[in-house]
Formats: structure tokens, C-alpha cells, sequence
């Protein structure tokens, strides 16, 4: 189903020829999905350096991890515009969102096939284009951490928990070592790994969350420079088991090992040792 059929259905008067879309993507200094977790979007996306939104309806969207997956941000309703010279000349909009279509946001998740880098194509460009891929439960959110045996991260949420570090999830993972398992969702391939060193589970996913592959051989070869740009989008992260900051390596090596052999992740999956 295309996101533009919804959105008639959420507001009549709505057109394609009426809107323009926001594709908000990284603008070098902050990444759009962490404003909108933190709540500070709407007044993000009101200030513009152009004349951006001059239409009667601005469609929200920011871009999930993949260059072609987008999330439902909101449906605005252009009410006013006013241009300011200080600190520098820039327009402030004034948005009001469409109630109708809140019930939406942030669980929507949109495939697209635009390859251009216009942040704000008119509404008729992407009419036919935006197709919903996914539903969200609840509202997407990067809470405060679960618990050791609740968590199961998507690449695109550890990025964001160690981009924000977040308090609650980094006072709890370099509280502990232990040994993980990637799950790699496209394939169904395994890799348990170990955490062993002085930062615990916490340091070892800062280094995923900046490499994807941390320096495993299979990984590296899987997802590393020669692998397409979404591709460690298909990631997930969860933790077996843990133990305390003082546990030996010959100790954790041998539950590393035991959990291979459970899972299979040597003969099946992307451990080579």
C-alpha cells in the first residue's frame, strides 16, 4: 500500500500537488532520528535556511539506517511562515500536525526507490513511490535499558544508543562482561561473540557500532567495505549470558565455546574459531 492513499483517508483535503516532502537525512552535525526520539523535531524541522515548505501540507520522513527506508514522522499543515536574519537568515515555519494521522508516527516504516539528494521533493514526485514496509506495535523509542535478558538491538538502535550514549544502557553493559550473539536476520546466521576486556559488553558494541564487522574475519567479510550500505541494517544484537568485570578470560573463553556448540554458529553461522 502506498503512504499517499493513507493519507487521504487521514485528511481529505490532502493532494499530492498540495505537499512537500521532507526526506530528513543526516545534515552533518545531527541525525534526524536522534532529534525525534528525543522529542525535538517539530521544532527542528520548523527551521529552514530556504523557503522550503511553501505548500499547504509538509510529509515528514526520516531516513532509517538504509538510504531507501524511511520512518513516518507526522503529516503538517503549513499555517504561517516568517524570516529572520539573526544569527544568520533563515525561515521559521509554523506547522501544525494533522491529529488524524498521529496514531502513525513513528511506526510506519516506508520503502523507496528516489535516489535523488532533494531533501524536499513536491508531494506529486514520490505519490507513487512511497510503499509502507513495516508496522510498528508501539511508537519507536530508545528507552531506558530493559534488562540483560530483554535486550535484542537492530544495528540502527545500537548506533543510536552509542551515538546518544545513553546513561542507563552504558552504566549496564560496561558493568559486565559476557558473551553476545549477532543474529544476521537476512541469512539466519549466527555469530556468538565475547566481551572480555575492561569495558565490558559496552566498549566491544561501541566498536560494532563504528565498524559493523569488529574486526571478525567473517563478519569483516559479510559486511565489510565491499558490502552494500544497508547490508548491516539486517544485524540484531542480544546478550546470552553475563558475568562480572573480574571473570578470567580462561573462564569466559570456555562459555564463548559452549554457546557455539549449542548454536551452532561454527558450522552454520560466521564463527571461524
Amino acid at each position: 500500500m502506498l503512504l499517499f492513499d493513507l493519507l487521504k483517508q487521514w485528511e481529505p483535503d490532502f493532494t499530492p500537488g498540495c505537499a512537500k516532502v521532507h526526506l530528513a537525512r543526516f545534515n552533518g552535525k545531527e541525525h534526524p532520528l536522534d532529534v525525534f526520539l528525543e522529542g525535538r523535531f517539530d521544532k527542528w524541522q520548523s527551521w529552514q535556511s530556504q523557503r522550503s515548505f511553501e505548500k499547504d501540507y509538509v510529509v515528514s520522513l526520516i531516513q532509517a539506517g538504509r538510504p531507501t527506508r524511511w520512518l513516518f514522522a507526522g503529516l503538517f499543515r503549513r499555517k504561517g511562515r516568517s524570516h529572520h536574519t539573526e544569527p544568520r537568515s533563515h525561515y521559521l515555519y509554523e506547522l501544525e500536525r494533522i491529529e488524524a494521522a498521529e496514531e502513525w508516527v513513528g511506526r510506519l516504516y516506508l520503502k523507496s526507490t528516489y535516489k535523488h539528494r532533494h531533501s524536499y521533493p513536491k508531494g506529486k514526485t514520490l505519490a507513487n513511490d512511497l510503499v509502507i514496509s513495516e508496522l510498528l506495535p508501539r511508537r519507536l523509542t530508545i528507552g531506558d535499558f530493559p534488562g540483560f535478558k530483554s535486550v535484542n538491538l537492530t544495528k540502527e538502535h545500537l548506533d543510536i544508543v552509542v551515538r546518544q550514549n545513553i546513561p542507563t544502557w552504558r552504566a549496564a553493559l560496561s558493568s559486565v562482561k559476557g558473551i553476545y550473539l549477532i543474529t544476521d536476520v537476512e541469512t539466519g546466521k549466527l555469530y556468538v561473540g565475547k566481551a572480555d576486556g575492561e569495558s565490558g559488553i559496552w566498549g566491544r558494541w561501541c566498536t560494532y557500532a563504528a565498524t559493523t564487522h569488529g574486526g571478525n574475519v567473517a563478519l569483516k567479510k559479510e559486511f565489510g567495505i565491499d558490502a552494500p550500505p544497508d547490508r548491516q541494517y539486517h544485524l540484531r544484537f542480544s546478550i546470552l549470558e553475563v558475568t562480572d568485570l573480574h571473570a578470567m578470560t580462561p573462564e569466559i573463553d570456555a562459555r564463548e565455546n559452549h554457546w557455539k556448540q549449542i548454536l551452532l554458529s561454527r558450522d552454520f553461522g560466521y564463527n571461524r574459531n
